[in-house]
This record gives C-alpha cells, sequence and structure tokens, in this order.
C-alpha cells in the first residue's frame, strides 16, 4: 500500500488514544427533528411493512480499546437493537483488527468476499481500492436514496472521492479544525526575563539564552523527533517549518500548486534548523526521538519547547503538574516568519470514508442505510445514550451520569460525527483548553488532500517521501551539507517528483 502524497505524520495522529476516548463520551442534547424532508425522501426501510424481514448488512468498522459489559457483544447490545428499530436495517457488525488492516482489506477485496460496507479515515485504502475498479460508483444511488447525505456533505469534499468522473466514497466531513501548538516552559522564560516570543527573531533570541543560560543544567531548549512510523523530517518542528512557508506539501501559490519542499525557502528553513541543531538548541537526539521520547522529555521537566498535538497537550501538561507544581507549561503562538507565515496544516477535508465494494448487491440499501443512521436521534444516542439514563441536561450543557460509563462501546457504531457533537465530547472530556486555542494555527491547505487518486503521485509518493526525510534529517544533523539539498531537488524531479507536480497541476485547472 502507497502512502498518500500529503501525508506527514504528526503528533496529533499519534495521540488517538485520547482522540478515541473523546469520540466515544458524553455530551451535546437529545432533540429529535421536527420534519426532516431530507429523511422522509431517503427514508426507504429496510422493511416494508410491520413485522416483515429486514434487509441484512454487513458492516466493517475499525477496532478500538473498549470492550463490553457481561451479556453484550458487537452485535447484541441496547445501541444495535436502536440502531435496528430506528434505521430499519438488521447490521451485522464486524470488526476491523488492531494491526495490518490494509493487507486485510486487500485480501477480503481480492478474495470477494466482502462486507457491504467498509469504514476507514484512510485515503491511502479508498484510492488503492478506487484504482483497482474493486468500489462501487455511488452516484445513482446518493442522488435517489441519499438527500441527506447529499445535503450535508460539501461540495468540495465530494471532490476528494470521486474517481473518473464517477463518486466512489461516501464522504463524511471534517468536523476539527484543530491539529498542533507550540508548548514551552513560560516558567522558565519567565525566569530568565524572557517575553512570550511570537516572530520567528524573537524564539532565535529565546532559544539561544535558553540555551546559554540553561544547558549547563541539562535543559534541552527545542525538543524534535524524526523516528516515527517511518521517519518524518519535520517531527515535532511544524511550528518551525510553518514559519517558512513549508506547512504543507503541495500549496496554491498565484493560479498553480507548488511543491514547497524544494523551494528556495526550504533550503532556508535547513539552514535555520541546521544552525539550531549545530549551536545545541535541537535537541541531540532528534534522528531517533518517538512520541514517548518526547512526551517523556517534556513531562520530566527535561525540555523548554516542543510542538505537540493538541490530543497530547492535555496529559502531558496534566503530567508535567504532578511532577513539577511550580513549572508552567503552556500553548502559545507559533513563531511567525519574516513573510508573516505560521502555522500548521489544516485537516483532510474528509475525516472518514465509506465504501462499499463492488462485489456487494447491496449498493442501494447501504445508501438507504446510512441516509436514516444519520437522523439527529440515532447520532444523538450513539454519542451520548438515552438522556436521563446516562446523561442529564443541566443549564443547556449535557452532563453524563456514572452510567455513561456501561455503553463507552458505543464509539463502534459512530459512523457519522457532526462538529457540534465533537466539541461537545472535547468539553466533557477537559480537552477544551488544549483544543479551542489552537483553532488559529491550523493556515496552510495541502491542496492534494482534495484531489481524487492521481496515478503518477501514487507511483511515486513513498519514494519521494522517503527521499525528503533522508535529505532533510541529515542536512539538519549535519551529516549532508547544506548544498546537498540541490542534490535533494535533482533527485525528487527525477524520482518521479516532477511528473506528479505536473499531473497535480493538471487536476488542479479543474477543480479550482
Amino acid at each position: 500500500m502507497k502512502r498518500l502524497w500529503g501525508n506527514r505524520l504528526q503528533p496529533v495522529m499519534l495521540a488517538m488514544l485520547a482522540m478515541i476516548m473523546i469520540a466515544g463520551c458524553g455530551g451535546g442534547n437529545n432533540d429529535s427533528p421536527k420534519g426532516d424532508d431530507a429523511a422522509a425522501k431517503g427514508n426507504n426501510q429496510g422493511s416494508t411493512a410491520k413485522g416483515s424481514v429486514q434487509t441484512k448488512l454487513k458492516v466493517y468498522v475499525p477496532s478500538n480499546v473498549e470492550e463490553f459489559p457481561s451479556g453484550t457483544d458487537l452485535n447484541k447490545n441496547e445501541i444495535v437493537d436502536y440502531i435496528k428499530e430506528k434505521t430499519g436495517f438488521d447490521i451485522e457488525w464486524e470488526m476491523q483488527p488492531k494491526e495490518s488492516v490494509d493487507q486485510k482489506i486487500n485480501i477480503m477485496m481480492a478474495s470477494g468476499d466482502t462486507p457491504d460496507l467498509i469504514i476507514t479515515g484512510s485515503k491511502s485504502i479508498y484510492a488503492n481500492l478506487a484504482q483497482q475498479g474493486l468500489l462501487a460508483p455511488l452516484d445513482e444511488a446518493l442522488n435517489e436514496h441519499g438527500p441527506r447525505i447529499m445535503e450535508t456533505v460539501p461540495a468540495d469534499t465530494w471532490k476528494a472521492v470521486t474517481y473518473n468522473d464517477s463518486i466512489y466514497a461516501i464522504a463524511v466531513p471534517q468536523n476539527q479544525s484543530s491539529t498542533m501548538g507550540m508548548l514551552v516552559r513560560t516558567d522558565i522564560l519567565d525566569e530568565l526575563g524572557i517575553p512570550i516570543p511570537k516572530t520567528l527573531d524573537e524564539y532565535s533570541a529565546a532559544l539561544k539564552t535558553i540555551h546559554e543560560k540553561k544547558s549547563a543544567s541539562g535543559l534541552i531548549p527545542l525538543l524534535g523527533g524524526a523516528a516515527d512510523g517511518n521517519g518524518d523530517a519535520f517531527g515535532y518542528i511544524q511550528s518551525f517549518s510553518g514559519a517558512f512557508g513549508l506547512g504543507a506539501q503541495y500549496v496554491v501559490e498565484g493560479d498553480k500548486v507548488v511543491h514547497t519542499y524544494t523551494q528556495p525557502a526550504a533550503k532556508e528553513y535547513l539552514s535555520y534548523m541546521s544552525k539550531l541543531h549545530a549551536d545545541g538548541i535541537l535537541d541531540r537526539e532528534f534522528p531517533v526521538n518517538k512520541n514517548p521520547n518526547i512526551q517523556e522529555k517534556l513531562v520530566s521537566g527535561q525540555a523548554a519547547m516542543a510542538t505537540v498535538g493538541w490530543a497530547d497537550a492535555k496529559g502531558i501538561i496534566e503530567a508535567f503538574k504532578e511532577k513539577n507544581p511550580n513549572g508552567k507549561l503552556e500553548l502559545i503562538h507559533p513563531p511567525v516568519g519574516a513573510d508573516g507565515q505560521y502555522g500548521y496544516q489544516k485537516n483532510t477535508p474528509v475525516r472518514v470514508y465509506m465504501l462499499i465494494p463492488k462485489a456487494s448487491a447491496k449498493v442501494k440499501e447501504v445508501v438507504q442505510f446510512i441516509n436514516n443512521y444519520m437522523a439527529e436521534d440515532i447520532l444523538n444516542v450513539v454519542s451520548y445514550g438515552w438522556e436521563g439514563k446516562h446523561y442529564n441536561m443541566k443549564d443547556g450543557v449535557v452532563v453524563a451520569s456514572e452510567e455513561a460509563e456501561n455503553i463507552r462501546y458505543r464509539i463502534y457504531y459512530q459512523l457519522w460525527d457532526t462538529e457540534k457533537n465533537f466539541l461537545n465530547r472535547v468539553a466533557l472530556k477537559g480537552f477544551s483548553p488544549y483544543y479551542d486555542p489552537l483553532k488559529e494555527y491550523p493556515t496552510y491547505t495541502e491542496i492534494t488532500n482534495y484531489a481524487p487518486p492521481i496515478p503518477e503521485v501514487e507511483e511515486n509518493s513513498q519514494a519521494l517521501l522517503d527521499l525528503t526525510n533522508e535529505y532533510f534529517i541529515k542536512i539538519i544533523t549535519g551529516a549532508l551539507p547544506l548544498d546537498a539539498f540541490d542534490e535533494y531537488v535533482s533527485k525528487w524531479n527525477s524520482l518521479g517528483g516532477e511528473a506528479s507536480l505536473k499531473a497535480i497541476n493538471e487536476w488542479y485547472q479543474t477543480f479550482k
């Protein structure tokens, strides 16, 4: 399976456990819609009369950490019964493995023995299956049986799941805006008389002073970690790449798409970061640090700054306070570069891909099921349970009861989510102070996130990503001189980068 072109491993992705917990806890309201035209038009039930046999659908959902209380299981519990009653479809739920999901799905699809609906957050899985012709085209079924779906999903989001002029996935729109932020030991800044930095120059001066005054005590001015996954040259230093215009890989400038990593600004960025490393400001263990190392160093008070995801920030700050009661670890504005650039890549426009295998004979029925499932009362129950039992309303705010802990497994059935429900859960779990302040910082749009699978890009993406990681990590750490950047650009073009960029620009002319 090839990795998609716009993907970059981010700390927020490494905090999936925390985000999963948010997805499975309560908050919101239980008001039912009063007359929904879209529901009425698309509410073709799986059974046509009382007592008749409901249409059975097999749905393949992601794995999770939540367990089922005694006497219940994935296909036997009150949430399942409610979904069956309200949608009119008899759903057989099957859970994906915790590991090697791509491989499992590929084997399943190749065998022809497939479920009727696959739920995934992976664009690479969608793109791979669409290119192989293994997914059912959905245009006709959506137009006839999915009015609520069609009205909810923005037009540009549909473009991201359109391949060869046909829609091959139901796109669940993104409901999150924050991504990551700059986490800083502000107590150290106070101690040294350093004002809260904002510009890149102010950050540079602050880091230099911290190094001069605190290096003898073992304090690391700036953390970075390039060893997550298959390597990530931007790991935990994205705040600085954003100040140089490298917040996303492919961005629109004027009337065309450019590849930021091969622009002159990228060389300036590498020059800046390599000096930080040479001066002992950037952690010497940058090439080998992974997420656990980053968290450990922050929690123990060994480091002054790092870029972290919002879902990681809460646990890090709370654990830090336990170990360092007098310390202050806070999220602040990321550095602003000379051209006013700052921030991080925005989340992808598609949060979840709903895939209907071509081998399924129930395309229409799956679309009907999803359209029915999107009713507000169903979304509320799947998100929060039942009012009076699993939560109560207090001053217009939902307060989860102890009984809500008994239906934490409802996360398995959360096929669709809204921004309102997500933010409610963020607040109830205490993540709002770490999520809300970061909303303004995702400023870069990775334009390829809106693109369908592009063969040239798919073919070359992994090799180009590996090349970028290799050269950038080596240049930053001094294993290669800065002049090696020019060699990197030449290799990037010859290994398929030039062809990829051309194909992306050809697509963009049809998108803009």
